[in-house]
Order: C-alpha cells, then sequence, then structure tokens
C-alpha cells in the first residue's frame, strides 16, 4: 500500500485542474449529479424496497441519505484538494496502489455500461405504450444513438442538456408531492381512506421488521451510489474549491427531501401492501386519487429520468477511461481531446461497449442478463468502500497540515471507518438473497478477468515506470 503517499496539496490539484477548457459551474455539477441519480430505477424499482420494509423504507431513505453523506464528504474532501479527471480512480491508485486504480477504473466503465444497456432497453420497452408497432431493437438502437450524441456535442452543451432533464424529473416529483398534498386536503376523489391512516394501519413502521428494514437498505443506498459522478466532473469544474462543495452539499439535501417526502407520498395515498413491484407505486398513488391519463404521465417521466440516467452514465464513463488512459492502463488515444472538449475515443470505445451490452442482452437468456446487471450494483458498493478507505488513509498523510475538510465527513475518521463497516455487513446481508448471490458470483468472474488483464499487460508497464 502507498499509504505513505501525500495526494497533492488544494494548490497543487487546482494548478493541474487549469490546464484544459473548463465550462461547468456548481449548478451544472448539481445537476448532472441529479441526473445520474435519479432514474427510471427510482420511480420504478422503488417498489421493491417499500415491499420489503414497509412505510420502515422512509428511515431506511433517511439512513441511506446520512450513509451517503460520509461518502460525500470524504470524496469532496480528496477532490477538492486534488481535482483530477478520473477522481476516485485516481486516488485509489495513489493511495493503495496501480492495481486497485485499474480494477476501479474498469469495473466502474463496466458498470456504467452495463447501467446504460439496461437503461436503454427499459426505455425501449416503456415507449411501447405510445409506439406499440415498433420493434424494441429498431428504438433501442434510436435512443443508444441520441445519448452518443448528446455526449458529442461537448461539455458546455452537455451540461446545459442534463440540466434540462434533470430540471424535469425533479419538478415531475415535487409536483407529485404537492398533488398528494392536495389529495389528502381533500381536493381529489381516492377510492379508499388516504392520509396517516393509511400509512400506519397495515402493521406500522416495520411490519416485517429489522430484516425487512436491512434487506431494503441495500437497494436504497444502491439509489445514492451515482454520486460520484460530480466527483468525476470535478476536474471540468470552473473553480474546484468553490464549485464542487456547493454543488454536492446542494445535491445530498435535494435528494433526501425528494426520496423521503415522495415516497412518504405514495405511502400516504397507497397501502404499502397493495403496491405492485410490477408497476411504478407513483401511477400506482395517481391512479388511487383518480388522476386522468396518470400512467401516459408518469411513464413520459420515467422516460425522461431513465435518458439523464443513461447521459450522465455515458459522460461518467468517458471520463473514468480518459483517466485510465492518461494512467497507461487503456489505449492511449482515450484521453486526447478535441478543440470543442470532446474525448472521441472515450466516446467510441465506450459506444462499442454499448453495442456489445444491447446483443448480449438479445442473446444471453434473461436471467444470465439479469445477473450481469445486477453485478454492477456490486461493483458501486466497491468503490463507495474504496473511497472511504483512501480518505481514511489520507487523513493520516496530512494530519496537521492545511488541508480542506468537507463539513459533510463529520466525525472522521471514525464516522468514516463506522460507514465502512455498515455497508461491508449490508454487502455480507446480500448474499442471503438468491439472486443478489448470484450477481455476487458475477462480480467475482469479470473481476478475476479484470486481474488476469493486469497481470498479463499493464503490471509490466507499471513495473518499468
Amino acid at each position: 500500500m502507498k499509504t505513505n503517499q501525500e495526494i497533492p496539496s488544494n494548490k497543487e490539484g487546482q494548478e493541474d485542474s487549469k490546464t484544459g477548457e473548463h465550462q461547468l459551474s456548481a449548478m451544472n455539477l448539481l445537476w448532472i449529479g441529479l441526473g445520474g441519480i435519479i432514474g427510471g430505477g427510482f420511480f420504478l424499482a422503488s417498489g421493491l424496497p417499500i415491499s420489503y420494509a414497509g412505510p420502515g423504507v422512509i428511515f431506511a431513505y433517511l439512513l441511506g441519505g446520512l450513509i451517503t453523506t460520509q461518502i460525500a464528504g470524504a470524496l469532496t474532501s480528496l477532490t477538492v484538494n486534488h481535482p483530477v479527471s478520473g477522481s476516485f480512480k485516481v486516488y485509489a491508485e495513489e493511495i493503495l496502489g496501480p492495481f486497485i486504480g485499474f480494477y476501479v477504473g474498469w469495473t466502474f466503465w463496466i458498470a456504467a455500461v452495463l447501467s446504460i444497456g439496461s437503461e436503454t432497453i427499459a426505455m425501449s420497452i416503456f415507449s411501447k405504450l405510445w409506439f406499440p408497432n415498433t420493434p424494441v431493437w429498431l428504438l433501442t438502437i434510436i435512443y443508444s444513438a441520441i445519448v452518443i450524441a448528446l455526449n458529442a456535442f461537448g461539455l458546455k452543451n452537455f451540461g446545459k442538456i442534463e440540466t434540462f432533464m434533470s430540471f424535469i424529473k425533479v419538478s415531475a416529483l415535487v409536483l407529485f408531492i404537492i398533488i398528494g398534498i392536495a389529495a389528502m386536503l381533500g381536493v381529489f376523489t381516492a377510492t379508499h381512506p388516504i392520509g396517516v391512516k393509511t400509512l400506519l394501519d397495515n402493521g406500522g413502521f416495520f411490519p416485517k421488521g429489522f430484516k425487512g428494514f436491512l434487506q431494503s437498505m441495500l437497494i436504497v443506498i444502491f439509489s445514492y451510489a451515482g454520486i460520484g459522478v460530480v466527483a468525476l466532473a470535478s476536474s471540468e469544474a470552473k473553480d474546484p474549491r468553490q464549485d464542487i462543495p456547493k454543488a454536492m452539499f446542494r445535491l445530498l439535501i435535494i435528494l433526501v427531501l425528494l426520496y423521503v417526502v415522495s415516497i412518504l407520498t405514495v405511502l400516504c395515498l397507497t397501502p404499502w401492501n397493495q403496491i405492485s413491484t410490477d408497476q411504478s407505486p407513483f401511477i400506482s398513488a395517481l391512479e388511487s386519487i383518480n388522476i386522468p391519463f396518470a400512467a401516459s404521465i408518469m411513464n413520459a417521466v420515467i422516460l425522461v429520468s431513465s435518458f439523464s440516467v443513461m447521459t450522465g452514465s455515458y459522460f461518467s464513463a468517458i471520463m473514468m477511461l480518459v483517466s485510465l488512459g492518461t494512467s497507461h492502463q487503456a489505449p492511449a488515444f482515450v484521453s486526447k481531446k478535441s478543440k470543442n472538449g470532446v474525448y472521441y475515443g472515450s466516446l467510441i470505445i465506450t459506444a462499442i461497449g454499448l453495442v456489445a451490452i444491447i446483443i448480449t442482452s438479445y442473446i444471453l437468456p434473461s436471467k444470465i442478463y439479469d445477473y450481469l446487471i445486477s453485478a454492477s450494483a456490486y461493483f458501486s458498493f466497491f468503490s463507495l468502500g474504496i473511497i472511504l478507505l483512501c480518505f481514511i488513509l489520507w487523513l493520516k498523510t496530512v494530519a496537521n497540515k492545511e488541508i480542506y475538510k468537507s463539513p459533510l465527513a463529520f466525525g472522521a475518521p471514525w464516522s468514516t471507518v463506522i460507514t465502512l463497516v455498515i455497508l461491508l455487513i449490508l454487502i455480507i446481508f446480500s448474499l442471503s438473497v438468491t439472486d443478489q448471490r448470484m450477481g455476487f458470483y458475477f462480480a467475482l468472474v469479470i473481476s478475476g478477468v479484470i486481474s488476469i488483464v493486469y497481470l498479463s499487460i499493464f503490471r509490466k508497464f507499471n513495473d518499468k515506470t
């Protein structure tokens, strides 16, 4: 371990970040973060943690927000002191060694491409509501082409587009909350009693006990896992020391409020044990208060959300490839930047990866493909753990030195250690669920392949340098 290797100070990091064209403001970073985190998965899959924990899922989202605060604090502290392309991949390499940096970079890229592919296919299926006669494969090609084109427009345009899409889905959640409150005040006619009675009359807050609460935590924390997209965009920030902390703090506040209040609204409108995991709980809630065209309205929001996540994930994948190329852990051309600020090499390689994933989805049995997708969740958890570990070790190297330490990392390093232990416990607990265990096995296989590639190709280069 290179625990004695100090990451450059903030001044040095800022000088490094001033090379090239930097166009992202704190507001851009905020909306990119929201775009990369709140996706169709939240609007659709939030029914699953509700089915595990009942109303207790509200506390799961609060606890998930607290855990994410520690991760965000660690990441913000590292990023402000050393804003570089690749963010936590670079920190892992400098603190834990080249193999960990290589592993984190490539598993992150693979997870991002898997996420983009799954969102693209899901969007194509949702679109059948409006285009029933259009083949799913054709819609998949169209959506993939649009996402690639958006990322080819350059950073300035990317920030504007992601801001627009993020604004739509945040507005949709706020509007949903307002409609829910209006319904509870009697503005809309419901098919059953709504409000606190609906929330608590089906077993209280924890109808399935602590086990159900823990099962929901796995999915809840994963819904916050995209927090790293802000750090990955940090090297393109106008003023990293000012913009990154502002963006991260605002992002956390908005995320926790939107998640908690919107899920609370759902549970006040619809009994938790009547929410189907086959339909968005938000659609179920709107239908219960007789909102016309609820399915079409939420379908449009889900499509925008998925598109926004796809665009943000594609951007993150590109930035990670750039970092890998800079470290000589990927072909050099992926880190070449054009005059309009586009890394065309990384853009093309990620496009090839996306096409491969889409083809795989049609070739492999659906269950096998689902396991492959779930493997990406374990890669995300691993990346979060690496961020916390790097922060703990970094704090030792900069003791008694003047550095920026994010207030979000309150109680560090002990709070960071506790957060790391909690993540480890949740990963171990997840292995008791069959589908999640199979995803873990697939993650091990992919990890093995990455390790073999490193040992056979890239280790020799790192030994020479």
